[in-house]
């Protein structure tokens, strides 16, 4: 399951460059956003893969 803190890693990183303002409601708000992404790439990736 590391592959969550990584898909998380990149999607947090990469949400302060997409928002206009970057205050920390917005990044509490990235950092969820980010955590939902991961876990959604994780269950696609497993079930792409069938494991």
């Amino acid at each position: 399951m590391a592959e969550v803190p990584l898909w998380w890693a990149a999607l947090a990183a990469l949400w302060p460059v997409l928002v206009t303002t970057v205050d920390a409601l917005e990044l509490a708000v990235g950092a969820a956003a980010a955590l939902l992404g991961a876990l959604a790439a994780r269950a696609a990736r497993r079930a792409v893969t069938r494991r």
